[in-house]
């Protein structure tokens, strides 16, 4: 890949690049919701990574070129700001942004950015992009800048240069995971721990519905004010306990001053942070079939209380779980399409490949599946800055 991506941007700029950064996509096991809740996620670098590739200009433009659509957006460090044509050059742009604005002093620039993962299926090949971004330029400048500030720089791009609503998970997976290791991330205190992945005798697989995500930057928000509505109606704000020191005792039934819908997607929460930990014992332990059901009670938990699949994803993870060799099943990425993870016996996959095949004639486009095993953090593969 190094070398395909050199010849890339030799092409594209006559010369080649002096620096070559990536950074992973990742998935959430379990947990993606609770960031808002202050709780628990698990998650995991794949082994698809995003490229940025950087050469040095005399002037102060800023130049990017996708590999992948053959497209080019140019730029400039005084005119940096959102446009909308921009689309994916957006993301490289609000990292330049959010360093320059940190008092790093950034010049002009050739990137080519080339990407392994794939886009809108809720893989985080955003956070991956941006976290690789801000990588290219700590080795191309020099930067004397921290692990936290990376984080920040590659969050910021999304959540204020773009004003998305994004959280510090998805950078914070891309830059700190460890091959063959799971992240257990906790938000409240952006520690990380590494449970280790067996590698044998399961396989993650994941399986592209086809159907993009689409949950909206208000659905996303309400997650959040429906934890603080939880925390108001139950009263605990001047106790010092966050959301997640509650219990699923406590929204067992209906809650004065709290909406049955605050009251369900609380409840899920609640309920995900129990899961990441049993999973993770599970696991451990290696008693795989108990780690499938928790997969796919999260899944059913997504569904019912949450109210974000969609039929397509509903099919997938129960057809999964009928399916012999087949431990577990769950939706991935933020809502109402995207993916499946499931965790199968590495021994029977063929069974699971063949029952897919179904998906086509039911609802007329093939589902895509392939394999993912935790991969690395955030890489720098040439550095002659």
């Amino acid at each position: 890949m190094i070398d395909q991506i050199t010849a890339q941007h030799e092409k594209e700029y006559g010369e080649r690049p002096t620096v070559i950064t990536s950074a992973p996509g990742k998935i959430d096991l379990l947990g993606e919701h609770s960031e808002v809740g202050q709780g628990y996620v698990l998650s995991l670098a794949i082994d698809r990574r995003f490229y940025i590739a950087a050469s040095h200009r005399e002037d102060n433009s800023l130049r990017f070129f996708s590999a992948n659509l053959n497209e080019r957006k140019k730029s400039s460090i005084a005119g940096l700001k959102y446009k909308r044509e921009d689309r994916w050059a957006n993301y490289s742009k609000g990292v330049i942004d959010a360093l320059i604005h940190m008092g790093f002093n950034i010049r002009g620039l050739n990137l080519t950015l080339f990407s392994e993962v794939p886009m809108g299926i809720g893989l985080a090949s955003s956070s991956a992009m941006t976290v690789a971004t801000v990588c290219a330029m700590k080795e191309f400048f020099n930067l004397d800048i921290s692990d936290a500030q990376i984080i920040e720089a590659a969050r910021s791009s999304e959540s204020r240069f773009m004003n998305l609503h994004e959280g510090i998970r998805s950078p914070m997976v891309s830059f700190y995971a460890k091959a063959d290791h799971l992240a257990l991330l906790d938000i409240r205190s952006l520690k990380v721990e590494y449970p280790e992945f067996p590698r044998e005798p399961v396989v993650l697989m994941v399986t592209d519905s086809r159907v993009t995500e689409s949950m909206r930057d208000d659905e996303k928000a309400a997650l959040e004010h429906s934890c603080q509505e939880c925390i108001n109606a139950l009263d605990i704000g001047d106790s010092g306990l966050l959301f997640r020191d509650l219990s699923k005792d406590d929204l067992s039934s209906t809650v004065e001053g709290l909406s049955e819908r605050s009251r369900r997607i609380c409840l899920h929460i609640i309920k995900e942070n129990v899961r990441i930990k049993d999973f993770r014992k599970a696991l451990n332990d290696k008693r795989f079939s108990m780690a499938g059901r928790i997969l796919f009670r999260s899944h059913e938990s997504l569904r019912d209380l949450l109210e974000i699949s969609c039929p397509e994803l509903d099919w997938l993870a129960k057809r999964a779980v009928e399916t012999e060799g087949v431990y577990g099943s769950r939706m991935i990425g933020s809502g109402y399409g995207g993916c499946t993870v499931t965790l199968i016996d590495s021994h029977l996959l063929k069974n699971y490949e063949e029952r897919m095949e179904e998906y086509d004639r039911i609802f007329g486009f093939k589902a895509s599946v392939f394999p993912v095993h935790p991969g690395e953090g955030a890489r720098v593969h040439l550095t002659e800055s």
